[in-house]
């Protein structure tokens, strides 16, 4: 019976020519599909009209203390060879950071408020929680390949759809401004500890060499060994700044960060030739020495305090704009073409769908009325029970 029937089926959907039915349908088809269609073209004037701003930034220059301290090179290729800038850590870190503080809620709390974007959004409690939600869901933000940041922004009004995507991009740098300062107060503090326990260092070192000259009546000569205690006071001036830009590092980035680990092995290969100086060949002169070597650090840290200072001072914007958002003079949503294309199709598709149902219990009908009764009485049994 089973097999009978799906034979039965089998045959009826192999006769069938869909140009007839279609034909046969025809004003149906076509009365849904302009109905459907009307509808949504007036449902489609009744929708809001969203506009789209962008704006787009530059990844961030380096700024920032850490970044003016000249990267010393190695012992092996000599002392002061400047080859990189520490605040080339990674690859787009300077992007996704940016990225960080713009998805930070103290930016766009700081958008809502200046716009009133609560009103706008029609939250009646002011719940920031709600407007935040909400804003989120109308800013984009994307690092292209490029190496810039997209800002995308979505509102019903026009100026004010470029008036916010213009205000993320001030925040933004206000707040860049702000961290940027932060992190050179931090490091010059650090610096200028640094600087002071060398001073207090050259301060001792200079009293002891006074008062060993004044007990033994021996003044000791500059130009004694002079070139030996320069090279030997480079390598711990070296030394220093290495220590220096290691702890500024360690508060900024990653344990396992390349250019720290770098550094580690810099200042491990230092310390080994700290190590192998001879003692026995200078300890007439180790007083004297200790004075060369403190000045000689001195002379190596001062310049890096006093850029330091220089950074912690700066308030000069830190974003670059690529493109200026502005009102847009056409709607970005709803587009109504597309609705009413997709609509009409839906229609259609719906349309002969039914046509395939109905045609297939006429068939049934005639075919095996006994079939036929039994599927409408649970049709009608289903839809009393639904109802």
């Amino acid at each position: 019976m089973g097999i009978t029937n799906a034979q039965n089926s089998h045959d009826w959907f192999a006769g069938q020519d869909i140009l007839v039915l279609l034909a046969k349908w025809r004003k149906f088809i076509i009365v849904n599909i302009v109905v459907v269609s009307i509808g949504t073209i007036g449902i489609s004037f009744i929708l809001p009209k969203w506009y789209k701003a962008t704006t787009s930034i530059l990844s961030p220059k380096e700024q920032g203390g850490l970044n003016s301290l000249g990267m010393a090179g190695t012992l092996l290729k000599g002392a002061g060879s400047s080859l990189a800038k520490i605040g080339a850590l990674s690859t787009n870190s300077g992007a996704y950071n940016y990225l960080a503080i713009l998805k930070s809620r103290s930016l766009q709390e700081a958008v809502i408020r200046k716009h009133n974007l609560n009103e706008v959004y029609g939250i009646a409690d002011s719940s920031m929680e709600l407007a935040i939600k909400e804003f989120s869901s109308n800013v984009s933000f994307e690092v292209q390949a490029e190496d810039y940041i997209l800002i995308e922004v979505n509102d019903k009004d026009p100026h004010r759809v470029a008036d916010i995507a213009n205000s993320i991009v001030e925040m933004l740098n206000a707040v860049s401004i702000r961290l940027g300062m932060q992190e050179a107060h931090s490091n010059r503090e650090f610096i200028e500890q640094r600087v002071n326990k060398i001073y207090n260092d050259l301060h001792r070192a200079e009293e002891a060499l006074r008062v060993y000259q004044e007990k033994s009546s021996i003044l000791i000569s500059p130009d004694q060994n002079t070139s030996g205690l320069s090279a030997i006071a480079e390598l711990y001036a070296m030394k220093a700044k290495k220590e220096i830009e290691i702890g500024i590092l360690e508060r900024t980035v990653s344990h396992d960060n390349s250019v720290l680990t770098q550094y580690r092995i810099e200042l491990s290969e230092i310390d080994k030739k700290v190590v192998g100086i001879p003692e026995a060949g200078i300890s007439t002169l180790r007083l004297y020495r200790e004075v060369i070597i403190q000045q000689k650090i001195l002379e190596f840290v001062l310049p890096l305090l006093e850029q330091a200072r220089v950074d912690e001072q700066k308030n000069i914007p830190v974003t670059l704009v690529l493109d200026k958002a502005v009102a847009p003079e056409k709607k970005d949503r709803p587009k109504r073409a597309l609705i009413v294309a997709i609509s009409g199709l839906s229609a259609f598709l719906l349309s002969i769908l039914y046509i395939v149902i109905a045609e297939k219990l006429l068939h049934l009908k005639k075919t095996d009325p006994v079939r036929y009764t039994l599927f409408m009485s649970i049709f009608q049994f289903h839809r009393r029970t639904t109802l």
